[in-house]
């Protein structure tokens, strides 16, 4: 029996990757396609910081007072200034279109009055959106930090100059910000001082990754067992494959491993890909140090044990419905339709679930999620992660439920002659036929 098994595996496993739409749409795809992707994304941030680095300032000053001056002569310091010698603004405006430069500062008359007074003071940047590209928005950001560079700088002198006046004592940070914030975060009983946001990142990084990693697993592995049933259909080898003189539950049991192995394989393709993308992608984000070690994130030796059983019995719960439904279609087209509307109720919990926990939803929808099995998978691999352990077998046990209801079905058509003789269309509607 176990050499049966082990030999309809390895049939199963041989004919899902030669199949060129399987090895190319679901191994090879992701490795390619995400390096690329990532690769192309990187190239554009490091486009866009060079812009902002070399990106020129066009400075039209209509004040002409000795605080403009003060103003152009630090962004002189730090950047490449073109002062546009304009009548009007329009000509300014003119100038910046034809000369092609990004940004163009506008110092209005009355800028030095109201700096000398003690006043606000405005100036206005123009942005020249020639192409409508996210590069272009740089020059008029690099020029913005600047300037509120400067801003603060100022302040700073001009506080201390009254201070000095007055004969207080006070800081001049202080006295422009007199409170300072500190972060802190309780995790798990640990005091970490580090702001919540970059908490959050790091488990996001943790705990995310992971049920993502079986959201996609459990797609692939739906999609390989529906497109298996649909292209032994297509080339009538599936009934040829139900007369042999083979235990159908080994038949069943054989798909569902092949179909495991296969999807395993696209699943670490895929997070392969993807880590690149992400790497590439996020290669000049700013992060916030954190102090890593003292966040203790890493699942014991029995969270890995329950994380395990709940990768395993989601697999096995989505291969047996997969199969289930696929057994009523005759093409791939047809089974590929199926695998699109099963798919719903596993990519939906994910993506809420990432940006919200359960508590944060309206009660009527947390329900309608908590009925769905897959919400579960996401639900305990974070109790996993984080210890709790009850939480995480509780989840277990509610996707074992549906899962042995899942193969007891799929067993069940397996041992009638139902799988042979039932149809699906989709040419009216979703209806079953029958061949007598």
């Amino acid at each position: 029996m176990v050499r049966i098994l082990l030999a309809l595996m390895v049939k199963e496993v041989k004919e899902l990757v030669r199949d060129p739409k399987i090895l190319l749409g679901v191994v090879l795809m992701p490795l390619i396609l995400f390096p690329i992707i990532g690769s192309a994304i990187g190239v554009s941030q490091e486009s866009a910081v060079r812009a902002a680095s070399s990106s020129p300032i066009a400075i039209y000053d209509e004040d002409k007072g000795e605080a403009s001056q003060r103003l152009i002569g630090f962004l002189e310091e730090n950047g490449t200034v073109i002062t546009l010698e304009a009548s009007s603004l329009g000509e300014a405006l003119t100038e910046l279109e034809k000369g092609g430069y990004p940004t163009l500062l506008h110092i209005p008359l009355g800028y030095s009055a109201n700096i000398t007074s003690g006043r606000k003071a405005m100036v206005r940047i123009y942005a020249n959106l020639r192409d409508l590209t996210i590069t272009e928005t740089v020059g008029a950001e690099a020029a913005a930090n600047l300037i509120n560079i400067y801003s603060y700088q100022a302040s700073l002198s001009r506080i201390e100059r009254l201070l000095g006046e007055v004969g207080a004592t006070y800081e001049a940070e202080a006295v422009r910000s007199p409170i300072a914030i500190h972060y802190s975060s309780l995790v798990k009983g640990s005091l970490i001082e580090a702001p919540p946001h970059s908490i959050i990142g790091l488990v996001i990084s943790q705990s995310i990754l992971l049920p993502v990693l079986v959201m996609v697993m459990l797609m692939f592995a739906i999609q390989m067992a529906a497109t298996s049933i649909a292209i032994e259909k297509e080339q009538k080898t599936f009934e040829t494959l139900m007369t042999l003189p083979i235990d159908r539950l080994a038949i069943l049991a054989g798909k569902l491993g092949g179909s495991t192995v296969v999807a395993i394989l696209g699943s670490i393709a895929y997070m392969f890909g993807f880590s690149f993308y992400m790497g590439s992608a996020l290669r000049f984000a700013s992060q916030t140090p954190l102090p890593i070690g003292e966040v203790v994130l890493s699942p014991s030796p029995i969270g890995l044990l329950l994380l395990g059983c709940i990768i395993f019995i989601t697999l096995v719960s989505g291969l047996a419905l997969a199969i289930s439904l696929a057994i009523f279609t005759d093409s791939v087209r047809a089974a590929q339709s199926l695998v699109g509307v099963v798919v719903i109720p596993v990519v939906v919990p994910a993506i809420i679930l990432m940006f919200t926990s359960l508590e944060n939803l309206p009660t009527w929808f947390r329900w309608i999620l908590l009925m769905v099995p897959y919400t579960h998978s996401i639900i305990s691999s974070k109790a996993a992660l984080l210890g709790d352990y009850f939480g995480a077998v509780g989840g277990i046990l509610y996707i074992s439920i549906f899962t042995g209801i899942t193969l007891y079905i799929t067993s069940r058509l397996f041992s009638t002659e139902r799988i042979i003789t039932s149809r699906i269309g989709f040419r009216r509607g979703l209806r079953t036929k029958s061949k007598e």
